[in-house]
């Protein structure tokens, strides 16, 4: 069996009035796998005003969805670039002809006939677990990518935007006490220059504002601070 796939909360609603429910749990706990099994008896427990919000994945059974299938099946595909991966799983009855035909032409949704062994049901699972975990990484790359554009126009304009003033008191440094806390002039020029920098940005609130009460250019502030 593959290692787990994943990282982050997986969320799988399963609607059945069996054991469908306890047999992911249950592979979940086998395969170390971080998977949230919500279990309904109902459709109208997923396409309900208060349905379970958003999904990694859905199983469904047909002696479970009634007359409603067709409904949850729109419902998985509601949005067109994050389908809801979709497990059915038939009764082994006459019905199962018409469910199966519902699924015609909808890529994200899988048939098993019934009582399925576990394999399958684990080759299902890790498929969606792994759709979670790209669309995850998707989401981390287009933030990421975001801010990079951000960093590179403010640096582009001269300015920093999101630059986050020090905590402390508007002071400079403390004066020394002993003999052993003077430090060469040089140095405590330096530190006592920075400190107060740090000050006037902190009460000002702004580089900008800072930089003309200190009466130095904006790009002398910001590279005094770098």
């Amino acid at each position: 069996m593959a290692p787990n796939p994943v990282r982050r909360k997986f969320r799988l609603a399963v609607v059945d009035r069996e054991g469908l429910s306890a047999e992911f749990e249950a592979l979940a706990r086998q395969e170390t796998w971080s998977v949230e099994v919500l279990s309904c008896r109902s459709a109208l427990e997923i396409v309900g005003d208060s349905g379970p919000g958003p999904l990694g994945g859905l199983a469904i059974s047909v002696a479970a969805s009634g007359p409603f299938l067709t409904d949850l099946l729109r419902w998985t595909e509601s949005n067109a670039t994050q389908r809801v991966p979709t497990l059915l799983i038939g009764t082994g009855r006459p019905e199962d002809e018409a469910a199966a035909r519902m699924i015609l032409g909808r890529e994200h949704v899988k048939w098993l006939d019934a009582s399925p062994e576990r394999a399958a049901l684990a080759e299902w699972l890790i498929t969606a677990l792994e759709v979670h975990e790209v669309r995850a990484f998707r989401s981390e790359h287009d933030g990421i990518a975001q801010a990079i554009r951000e960093a590179r126009m403010q640096l582009f304009h001269g300015f920093v935007q999101s630059y986050a003033p020090p905590e402390g008191p508007p002071c400079g440094p403390p004066l020394p006490t002993t003999t052993d806390e003077i430090q060469p002039l040089r140095e405590a020029r330096a530190q006592f220059e920075r400190a107060h920098i740090q000050a006037a940005v902190r009460e000002w609130g702004s580089l900008k504002d800072a930089s003309a009460a200190l009466g130095i250019s904006y790009t002398s502030l910001w590279r005094r601070l770098r």
